[in-house]
């Protein structure tokens, strides 16, 4: 008697979404470049080829590429290659942890408005559309403005207790008051989706069986309907990377947001925006790295839509 064959082992959806995205070209040398950036930025720093990005040297003012400085200096003398990695550092942590902030108060935000529902739903949605209705950028200045003082405080304070230099501490601290404003305002579309998968989830059978088993509501919230949230989140995520980056780019290039002398592909944007007609490359150079990123960021995010889409998956 022949043995039975062996069964074919079934696939979750989260491999069929990996294995989706693997197969788009897009998406897959995005990822390679985002991993190359990450690396360009906060490791390649590090090692001494990177020169001091705020070493000033008046006998090389503005000249191009050479042995010595790759991308040439800017109006100070200032290595452009240092400059435009520790700017792109500063951008993308801006960036990380903006949508950090976003995403925790928009995913708790929605699933508690849509897994209530009735008149508590209505309340939190009115209040969304509310804070919808204010001016984005607006808001964000004033926000940022209004903690820049606490903030102050508490790197003076961070200085007493670790004994670190001021100057040390001062580009992490300052970067808090960017970051907690555009992520105070940023969860807003995400609370939207979530709410309006979680009013889908919360009549599905599962949540119906876990209630009978008398489980807590805390429970059913964040074992069982946060975990089937975690493609749209992964989703919106990547791409609110790249517009929480091009908000904070703004900031900077209005003068709100990163201080002087310290750098973010804003204010390098900015800088060679005043001196493009003298010296072209010092415009060129960031905003190339600027470009490239949001666009990897945007084809990732396009790829991971179509790797989670629930039609795709029936095919």
């Amino acid at each position: 008697m022949k043995p039975s064959p062996p069964k074919p082992r079934g696939h979750s959806f989260l491999q069929d979404a990996c294995q989706r995205l693997c197969c788009n070209r897009a998406a897959v040398c995005s990822i390679v470049f985002l991993l190359l950036m990450l690396l360009a930025c906060f490791v390649l720093p590090i090692f001494p080829c990177v020169a001091n990005p705020n070493l000033t040297d008046l006998d090389h003012i503005a000249i191009g590429s050479s042995w010595q400085h790759w991308l040439g200096t800017d109006h100070l003398g200032r290595d452009m290659l240092a400059r435009v990695l520790y700017g792109g550092r500063i951008s993308l942590l801006v960036g990380i942890l903006a949508t950090a902030v976003a995403v925790a108060l928009g995913v708790v935000y929605g699933m508690v408005s849509g897994y209530v529902g009735g008149r508590v739903d209505a309340v939190m949605m009115r209040a969304v559309d509310v804070l919808f209705a204010l001016p984005f950028i607006v808001v964000v200045v004033v926000f940022s403005l209004s903690i820049e003082e606490p903030c102050r405080q508490l790197t003076d304070r961070a200085v007493q207790l670790t004994g670190w230099s001021r100057d040390t501490l001062a580009p992490i601290f300052g970067l808090v008051p960017i970051f907690l404003a555009i992520g105070a305002l940023g969860w807003l579309t995400l609370a939207r989706i979530v709410r309006t998968q979680t009013l889908v989830l919360r009549e599905q059978e599962f949540v119906l069986a876990a209630r009978s088993l008398g489980l807590s509501h805390f429970t059913i919230l964040f074992r069982h309907i946060a975990p089937n949230l975690l493609g749209p989140v992964i989703v919106y995520t990547t791409l609110a990377v790249p517009g929480i980056i091009l908000t904070e780019s703004t900031l900077s290039f209005i003068g709100l947001g990163v201080k002087a002398p310290n750098s973010s592909w804003g204010t390098l944007i900015k800088e060679g925006a005043d001196r493009m007609e003298v010296a072209p490359q010092l415009l060129i150079y960031p905003a190339v790295f600027f470009c490239l990123t949001l666009l990897a960021l945007n084809f990732l995010g396009d790829g991971l839509r179509d790797a989670f889409d629930p039609k795709s998956a029936k095919d």
